[in-house]
């Protein structure tokens, strides 16, 4: 079967079958598994085995149900109520000032357990919070969905890791090499809430309550143990004391010791954050054997050599074509998963980016900043999904969608600035010992 019937074959299958609605983890793993059988026949089939075997029994991948499981006990020990109550007391009497804590909670968040917690937990804390003072709602909504989603970006991100895997390289790099750009798209959050509430005051009136300087320092024995675990787990990556997995190992037992100080461990917490840890272990773990499958079969049709052919005899500026990817990733990241993209994508886009004499670890950033985006752009975007599953009753569809655009403005400027300046991406790798 000649490359070019292959491609066809796979990846209009794929199509068809997503937009079926059939999950991401069977669409990949059948189609593949019905191409490699069309191309090699029932001995072939050996593939699938020797590929789900090394991927599940690779040590590495213990990293996410390790990183998961501290996010977990985290969330659990009430760290969310914590830091919403001691950072708004630092920030009361500021107009904007629940809006601007929401992002700073939704980073903590992110450091802690990636991508998700931040909106969801947000979503209950904040947004009636922000309802309650008479807030504008797409500045609540927009707030919190754009801070929950800088967990693609700022480490430890799952999706960070399973790119890693796919594309082959170090975990500890892309971490870190996300960690500027995610702090920047945070810090760009917050100067535009406080000039649009400077601009149009009605959007946030000022709270009313007054605080004492000795009931802000008191709060801050809330964040000191959860941030302190944060230092120690990326602080031992970057350092080189141990490793990502090992670092991962002892932020989950640090988190479960935060739990026991706060005395918010029962049964119930301990069964919950184990399921929750398992549930998306398991779907990462399976997208990550589909995605491989995919690419082997892909790859050993001739997939990179046809690739590189197109790339070497299309006579145009190698920007031209990092700037027609990320329209491509643009434009999957509406319709479909960022998992989905990601497995599709990251196997072609990655071999092409480095023929091209781009820094794989840079790509990776530029890729996952794009994905990021993904999640506030309907009509298929998680953020959106997820806040109307959280929101109060008096939250409909549309002012949820109403309040994404000024964010994704933000997030494409990020995005155009990290590709203009590699050096976002590249600093702190370049440091790590």
């Amino acid at each position: 079967m000649s490359i070019e019937l292959t491609t066809v074959l796979l990846f209009g299958g794929l199509i068809i079958l997503l937009a079926m609605g059939v999950p991401v983890v069977f669409a990949l793993g059948g189609i593949s598994v019905l191409i490699t059988f069309l191309i090699g026949g029932p001995n072939d089939l050996y593939i699938v085995a020797t590929t789900t075997y090394r991927e599940i029994t690779d040590p590495g991948l213990i990293t996410i149900p390790l990183f998961l499981l501290m996010g977990n006990f985290l969330i659990h020990s009430g760290i969310s109520d914590r830091l919403f109550r001691a950072l708004n007391l630092w920030l009361s009497g500021l107009r904007g000032g629940l809006a601007i804590v929401s992002v700073g909670v939704c980073v903590a968040l992110a450091m802690c357990g990636g991508f998700g917690p931040g909106i969801l937990t947000m979503g209950l804390i904040a947004v009636p919070a922000m309802l309650k003072q008479r807030y504008d709602k797409s500045l609540a909504l927009g707030s919190v969905m754009a801070g929950g989603v800088l967990g693609e970006i700022i480490p430890p991100s799952i999706i960070m890791i399973i790119f890693a895997y796919i594309s082959r390289i170090s975990i500890g790099k892309i971490f870190f090499g996300g960690a500027i750009p995610g702090l920047i798209t945070a810090s760009l959050y917050i100067i535009y809430i406080l000039v649009r509430c400077y601009l149009k005051p009605d959007l946030a009136p000022r709270a009313t309550e007054e605080t004492t300087w000795k009931t802000r320092w008191a709060s801050l024995k809330d964040i000191v143990l959860p941030s302190l675990l944060v230092v120690l787990v990326l602080g031992s990556i970057f350092l080189g004391i141990a490793t990502p997995t090992e670092a991962a190992g002892v932020g989950a037992f640090g988190s479960f010791l935060v739990c026991v100080i706060y005395r918010r461990v029962t049964r119930q917490v301990i069964s919950d954050s184990c399921i929750e840890t398992m549930k998306i272990s398991g779907l990462a773990l399976w997208i990550l054997v589909s995605a491989t499958l995919f690419g082997v079969v892909y790859t050993s049709a001739g997939a990179q050599d046809m690739v590189m052919d197109i790339v070497q005899k299309v006579p145009v500026n190698r920007w031209l074509i990092l700037a027609a990817m990320q329209i491509i990733l643009l434009i999957f990241g509406m319709f479909m998963d960022d998992y989905a993209v990601l497995t599709i994508c990251a196997p072609i886009f990655m071999p092409v980016a480095v023929f091209l004499g781009f820094n794989p670890i840079w790509f990776a950033i530029v890729f996952i900043l794009n994905m990021q985006v993904a999640y506030l752009t309907p009509p298929f975007g998680w953020a959106l999904i997820l806040m109307k599953g959280v929101a109060p009753p008096e939250i409909h569809t549309k002012n949820i969608w109403q309040s994404v655009p000024p964010f994704v403005v933000i997030q494409l400027l990020v995005l155009i600035i990290t590709m203009l300046f590699p050096q976002l991406a590249l600093w702190l790798p370049d440091k790590m010992l």
